[in-house]
Protein backbone atom coordinates (compact mmCIF):
# COMPACT_ATOMS: atom_id res chain seq x y z
CA UNK A 1 0.00 0.00 0.00
CA UNK A 2 1.24 3.63 -0.77
CA UNK A 3 1.73 5.76 1.38
CA UNK A 4 0.36 9.26 0.28
CA UNK A 5 1.58 11.94 2.22
CA UNK A 6 -0.40 15.63 2.28
CA UNK A 7 1.78 17.06 0.22
CA UNK A 8 1.34 14.26 -2.57
CA UNK A 9 0.65 16.03 -5.75
CA UNK A 10 2.19 19.69 -4.56
CA UNK A 11 4.13 21.50 -7.20
CA UNK A 12 4.12 18.12 -9.59
CA UNK A 13 5.27 15.79 -6.79
CA UNK A 14 4.95 12.27 -7.42
CA UNK A 15 2.94 13.04 -10.66
CA UNK A 16 5.63 12.02 -13.24
CA UNK A 17 6.34 8.90 -15.07
CA UNK A 18 9.36 6.66 -14.05
CA UNK A 19 9.19 7.74 -10.64
CA UNK A 20 11.37 11.17 -10.94
CA UNK A 21 9.21 13.03 -9.34
CA UNK A 22 9.59 11.09 -5.96
CA UNK A 23 7.90 7.84 -4.92
CA UNK A 24 4.68 6.30 -4.92
CA UNK A 25 4.52 7.62 -8.13
CA UNK A 26 0.59 8.40 -9.26
CA UNK A 27 0.08 4.97 -11.26
CA UNK A 28 1.36 3.13 -7.99
CA UNK A 29 -0.93 5.00 -6.04
CA UNK A 30 -3.72 4.47 -8.36
CA UNK A 31 -2.90 0.86 -8.25
CA UNK A 32 -3.01 0.38 -4.78
CA UNK A 33 -5.99 2.34 -4.39
CA UNK A 34 -8.12 0.28 -7.22
CA UNK A 35 -7.30 -3.17 -5.33
CA UNK A 36 -8.19 -1.30 -1.99
CA UNK A 37 -11.68 -1.17 -3.53
CA UNK A 38 -11.87 -4.59 -4.73
CA UNK A 39 -11.17 -6.07 -2.08
CA UNK A 40 -13.99 -4.64 -0.51
CA UNK A 41 -16.85 -7.06 -0.34
CA UNK A 42 -20.30 -5.36 -0.20
CA UNK A 43 -23.12 -7.81 0.90
CA UNK A 44 -26.99 -7.22 2.04
CA UNK A 45 -28.35 -6.37 5.26
CA UNK A 46 -30.37 -10.09 5.99
CA UNK A 47 -31.54 -8.75 9.69
CA UNK A 48 -35.48 -8.68 9.53
CA UNK A 49 -36.81 -5.47 9.75
CA UNK A 50 -37.39 -3.79 12.75
CA UNK A 51 -40.73 -4.45 14.56
CA UNK A 52 -42.76 -2.99 17.65
CA UNK A 53 -39.85 -3.41 20.03
CA UNK A 54 -39.24 0.06 19.27
CA UNK A 55 -41.14 2.85 18.88
CA UNK A 56 -42.69 4.04 15.40
CA UNK A 57 -39.73 6.76 14.58
CA UNK A 58 -37.11 3.97 15.58
CA UNK A 59 -38.92 1.34 13.51
CA UNK A 60 -39.03 3.63 10.33
CA UNK A 61 -35.62 4.84 10.98
CA UNK A 62 -34.12 1.99 10.89
CA UNK A 63 -36.02 -0.06 8.42
CA UNK A 64 -34.85 3.25 6.25
CA UNK A 65 -31.46 2.43 6.68
CA UNK A 66 -31.28 -0.70 6.45
CA UNK A 67 -33.01 -0.16 2.84
CA UNK A 68 -30.74 2.53 1.86
CA UNK A 69 -27.56 0.15 2.63
CA UNK A 70 -29.04 -2.62 0.39
CA UNK A 71 -30.07 -0.49 -2.15
CA UNK A 72 -26.22 0.61 -1.67
CA UNK A 73 -24.67 -2.68 -1.89
CA UNK A 74 -26.99 -4.10 -5.04
CA UNK A 75 -25.13 -0.55 -7.15
CA UNK A 76 -21.68 -1.24 -5.99
CA UNK A 77 -22.35 -5.31 -6.39
CA UNK A 78 -23.64 -4.89 -10.28
CA UNK A 79 -20.40 -2.46 -10.89
CA UNK A 80 -18.03 -4.98 -9.80
CA UNK A 81 -19.89 -7.81 -11.46
CA UNK A 82 -19.88 -6.34 -15.22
Amino acid sequence: MAKITKRFGSGGANLTPGGAAGQPTLADTLRDVADDLAALKPARVVAADATAAYGAGEQALINQLKATVNALAAVVLKTTKG
